[in-house]
């Protein structure tokens, strides 16, 4: 139970660290976040509110020439290749991090890391341009046991905090 208490006072601190870093209190992003899930524009870019919407507007964005070579891509190559060129793009300008439309959507459906939602939406929209199926819950189920895997290897490695009650002196 003490250990629970200890990480949970290490993960509050870290992230009080992380909003003061940002310079906003956590009520100050939270009112931030409720707004911009709200928006259609940010910064002067469209913000899609869900999937097929943002599928629309990745295609109207792109040119025929890149669209054809992404349509024409084996899924893994575009797993691995799309994630730092238009799944920064998409991170950055569809403010998956502050929170928008298309985020607050990709929550709602189970996904919540930034960086899984790009590739959700990368891998879903080469599915939707060849004709497949778009399998969302099951690329929500992958996220879903990595982020499982990834925890049960944190918690085996992690080290074992044993506090010791030494006897009072009198």
């Amino acid at each position: 139970m003490k250990m629970k208490y200890i990480k949970l006072r290490l993960l509050l601190a870290f992230v009080s660290f992380a909003f003061v870093c940002a310079g906003q209190t956590p009520a100050e992003y939270e009112a931030n976040y409720a707004a911009r899930i709200k928006m259609e524009m940010i910064n002067g870019v469209y913000i899609p509110n869900d999937l097929m919407d943002a599928f629309d507007e990745l295609t109207r964005l792109s040119a025929p020439a890149g669209l054809a070579e992404f349509k024409g891509s084996p899924e893994d190559s575009i797993r691995r290749k799309l994630h730092f060129g238009l799944g920064r793009w998409i991170l950055i300008n569809w403010g998956l991090e502050e929170g928008s439309r298309i985020s607050d959507y990709m929550k709602k459906h189970g996904v919540a890391h930034p960086d899984d939602m790009v590739e959700v939406i990368i891998i879903t929209w080469h599915r939707h341009l060849n004709g497949q199926p778009l399998k969302f819950n099951e690329e929500v189920a992958i996220i879903d046991k990595r982020l499982e895997e990834e925890k049960a290897k944190r918690d085996a490695e992690a080290q074992k905090v044993i506090l010791e009650k030494k006897p009072h002196k009198e």
